[in-house]
């Protein structure tokens, strides 16, 4: 089995090594026996969409963000054919903001219903998260200068740190097999059991008869079990103060 990435907006849109996603992705897949090939696109390339099993857009500044909405438009329908054939992406940072409506007043491209609004101040915490879609908790860090409203299908809800408005109640989207996050760090590596969720959801997407053993990284779970473990006593500490 072949499994085909894109990495899109590879240069605008990597802050915070977010070029990591692709890579333990990529990693975790070959050890699997699974061929990746992986390409990277970029403003006014020609993007053959539903091609790929999987893509991935990271976080940019938010001068980059306008820039790649602008390039987006052009692929627009391309881009909701592919969503809409139920294949799969990742969108970290404010890469996921494009798909609302708008963004304060540019418009965006309108697939998901919820609109952004850009804050005065920046917004940054370590979170522990959960999901009715995976069966542990996500840990990370989101660095964030928006809100976001009228949101219909969060991907998480908020246990400990900021979420997706001021309410902290709930962070991300989730439309079909698009997930959306603020968290950037690189999600997919501080996190083994999501990655892992996202490796069995492509292979099975592209092979429904795909049964292969997950790797297992005894070095990856301890370094999520010690992150998650000090953001636990921090948010007790937080609850007695």
């Amino acid at each position: 089995m072949e499994i085909k990435i894109l990495h899109l907006y590879y240069d605008l849109m990597n802050l915070y090594g977010e070029y990591g996603n692709v890579k333990i992705l990529e990693h975790h897949l070959k050890e699997m026996g699974v061929d990746v090939k992986t390409d990277k696109k970029t403003i006014g390339d020609e993007i053959d969409y539903l091609q790929y099993d999987f893509i991935y857009m990271g976080s940019g500044t938010e001068k980059n963000q306008l820039v790649v909405l602008e390039d987006l438009y052009a692929n627009k329908d391309k881009i909701k054919q592919y969503i809409e054939a139920n294949k799969y992406a990742l969108l970290t940072g404010n890469s996921f903001e494009l798909l609302g409506k708008k963004i304060d007043n540019t418009k965006a491209l309108g697939i998901c219903d919820f609109e952004v609004t850009k804050t005065k101040d920046r917004i940054t915490s370590d979170v522990i998260l959960t999901s009715k879609y995976l069966q542990e908790k996500v840990v990370g860090f989101i660095n964030k200068m928006s809100n976001v409203t009228h949101n219909q299908n969060p991907l998480f809800e908020v246990e400990f740190g900021v979420g997706e408005n001021e309410n902290n109640d709930f962070e991300g989207i989730k439309y079909k097999n698009v997930y959306g996050t603020y968290v950037s760090g690189p999600i997919l590596v501080r996190n083994p059991g999501f990655l892992n969720h996202i490796i069995m959801e492509i292979c099975k997407n592209k092979d429904k008869s795909f049964d292969k053993q997950l790797p297992k990284h005894e070095n990856e779970e301890e370094g999520y079990k010690l992150v998650l473990e000090e953001l636990t006593k921090r948010k007790l500490e937080t609850q007695k103060g």
